[in-house]
């Protein structure tokens, strides 16, 4: 009676310290840094890499991404130039895109004067977009500017009384008055 007691004890053990087991092993093989270098941890990290858990951290070199985190594409005009018209000066207009893979898209900028041009010239309006999300080109003077951030494909009009609407293959429109 004694020997069948235990066998059923031991019966009984073996899988539940299986389990504990299995738990532990699977603990431990989750604590651990990445081939990155970011800590992986289910415990807190230090202060200097803790992450809220939603946060993706995405490849730098990889230039803007659009993942699960980002809501739409965007586009900032962050370097705005002065008012003018005519064909013979130019300024640098300058901004930042986010949501979006830089290798597919581009920036097309648009002055307006009495209608919107493309810029800065017709047969070479597309601003390519940096690693790090921003782009730069110069402008032909105008009283409003506009930034399309578009696909790769897309074909810009040479001039056009209406800018294009957010859809296809414009992604995200930015428009600034020009600098007094």
């Amino acid at each position: 009676m004694t020997n069948r007691l235990n066998l059923s004890r031991r019966s009984v053990l073996n899988p539940v310290i299986f389990v504990l087991l299995s738990i532990a092993c699977q603990n431990s093989s989750s604590n651990t840094t990445s081939p990155a270098g970011r800590n992986t941890q289910a415990e807190p990290a230090s202060s200097a890499s803790r992450l809220p858990a939603t946060t993706s951290v995405p490849d730098a070199s990889a230039g803007p991404t659009q993942d699960a985190h980002t809501t739409e594409p965007s586009i900032q005009i962050t370097e705005i130039p002065s008012k003018g018209a005519g064909p013979d000066e130019v300024q640098t207009i300058a901004g930042k895109v986010s949501g979006v893979k830089g290798i597919d898209c581009k920036v097309v900028i648009f002055a307006r004067t009495n209608t919107w041009y493309v810029q800065p010239y017709i047969d070479s309006s597309d601003t390519p977009i940096r690693d790090d999300g921003t782009w730069r080109t110069d402008t032909h003077l105008g009283n409003r500017y506009a930034a399309l951030l578009v696909k790769s494909s897309y074909k810009p009009p040479t001039t056009t009384g209406k800018l294009p609407a957010v859809g296809g293959e414009v992604l995200a429109v930015a428009t600034a008055d020009a600098k007094q």
